[in-house]
């Protein structure tokens, strides 16, 4: 819809602080009609912009037949509503849709934020001022970041963050981040765009777009301005677990790990039937925050639950439950984080397998899990012996010393760091009997094939370890 001189048209309503910003703004490119009940307002502005032969202005109601009738509805592109009376906002939306029919595109300044429900059914875009004033100056002075308003949804799913200070996840390659509902969408460095890729590194100074889910980014930006530790919230917010009688060791696990990390609460699922009101004082002295959910049957039914979950706890008992199959099942459904546990805590110390297609990514992990808990780590690297290596063995290896010294670089500290020749899962396991009031931690690729003919290192080494084991899924991102 464009005007005899070229321009498209748009109509204001209220000529306040707001209108009159408008007007500055698009007076140069369109054709206004700009509406306001008060006869001087409208003089005064009249006055302002005198020299714009562009903008026809009407005093009137804007609530009124009559008023409307005044204006040329047939090419208007867009109605703005800048009035901070919502009942008024409210009655030129149902004139415009349902008295003159206009598919214009509707947008209404909110002032009573309440009352946001009320306008849906007339296909509008509600624009809050007072919350993008508040997320902006809030962005500045507290968080170092701002969250996009005028694109998007506008609720904190894209966000642009002004890397100023050294976090642990500087200088890092993209690849190793294994982002969990979130992206990062650009990067701005010395004034020019920066596509993200594998190999790219976030760097001092940047300002970094990212999307995601915004609870998720809320957590997010704390790790890349200040390096804070948000274990689980990059996979989720809550720890869950399974509760029966014959599982109290595990539910105290779950609770003791709960309670040195981020997690919001405990969530407790009954397994099959149990009846958990029996243990509601138990339940009560051992964890602080929980809520009781419905009854699971087996534990890949608590793998599939969709709640916002970043770590889940599951009994580990070899026989008769965990057979092979089972714990293979177990592996392939699990889709974030998951502890098997063997009730064998508090923790004195990580061991971080790097027998794993992602090595840096694990040990950022289990960095993060030591300095919530404040407890030492370690990684382990399980190798055949020189004469026995390939090609893809050695250069392995060589990734792996590399991390090592990347992240000793980037946390000024020695890493302790073992390699371990032989058979990797042998000689891991060997070295784990002497650290059995450590948690494990490893990672694996969900997409591979366990088999007898395919044996996963990751998999046997959880299956047979005699300590609880923190799993991790891995998926490829920014590949």
């Amino acid at each position: 819809m464009v005007s005899e001189g070229g321009k498209s048209r748009l109509a204001i309503f209220g000529l306040g602080f707001f209108g009159v910003k408008l007007l500055e703004k698009l007076s140069k490119n369109w054709e206004i009609i700009a509406i306001d009940i008060s006869e001087e307002n409208i003089k005064k502005v009249r006055d302002r912009f005198s020299e714009f032969e562009n903008i026809i202005f009407i005093t009137g109601d804007a609530s009124s037949i009559l008023t409307w009738k005044k204006i040329e509805l047939e090419n208007i592109r867009y109605i703005v509503s800048t009035i901070k009376d919502t009942d008024v906002s409210l009655e030129i939306c149902r004139i415009a849709r349902e008295v003159f029919n206009l598919d214009s595109s509707i947008m209404v300044m909110l002032f009573d934020e309440k009352r946001e429900d009320e306008f849906e059914k007339y296909d509008i875009t509600v624009i809050k001022p007072a919350e993008i004033i508040t997320n902006a100056i809030v962005s500045k002075i507290e968080k170092n970041y701002t969250i996009a308003t005028n694109i998007g949804l506008g609720k904190g799913e894209i966000i642009e963050v002004n890397i100023l200070s050294k976090s642990h996840l500087v200088d890092r390659k993209l690849k190793y981040l294994k982002p969990s509902k979130w992206k990062i969408a650009a990067i701005y460095r010395d004034g020019e765009l920066v596509i993200p890729s594998g190999e790219e590194k976030i760097k001092v100074g940047d300002k970094v777009v990212i999307i995601g889910d915004p609870v998720v980014l809320e957590n997010l930006v704390n790790i890349l301005l200040k390096g804070i530790p948000q274990f689980p919230l990059q996979f989720g917010s809550d720890f869950a677990t399974v509760y029966h009688k014959k599982y109290k060791k595990s539910f105290e696990e779950a609770s003791y790990f709960k309670r040195n990390t981020k997690a919001h609460k405990l969530l407790i699922y009954p397994y099959r039937g149990y009846d958990v009101r029996k243990d509601f004082e138990y339940i009560k002295k051992t964890t602080d925050v929980f809520e009781i959910k419905s009854t699971v049957n087996d534990f890949n039914e608590l793998l599939k639950i969709k709640d916002n979950i970043g770590v889940y706890v599951i009994p580990y008992t070899k026989k008769p439950f965990f057979s092979w199959i089972s714990l293979k099942k177990i592996f392939k459904t699990a889709q974030k984080p998951f502890l098997l546990s063997r009730g064998k805590f508090p923790y004195k110390g990580i061991v971080v397998s790097l027998n794993n297609p992602d090595p840096a990514f694990t040990l950022e992990i289990g960095i993060e899990i030591s300095r919530l808990m404040k407890i030492p780590f370690e990684s382990v690297f399980g190798v055949m012996p020189p004469e026995l290596r390939g090609i893809e063995e050695e250069e392995a290896l060589k990734e792996r010393n590399s991390i090592i010294s990347d992240f000793e670089h980037i946390y000024k500290t020695g890493i302790k760091y073992s390699v371990l020749e032989g058979n990797p899962v042998k000689e891991t396991l060997k070295y784990l009997k002497e650290k059995e009031d450590h948690l494990l931690l490893i990672s694996f690729n969900k997409n591979e094939e366990i088999s007898i003919f395919n044996p996963s290192v990751p998999f046997y080494i959880a299956k047979e370890s005699r300590i609880s084991t923190l799993c991790i899924p891995l998926e490829e991102s920014y590949e």
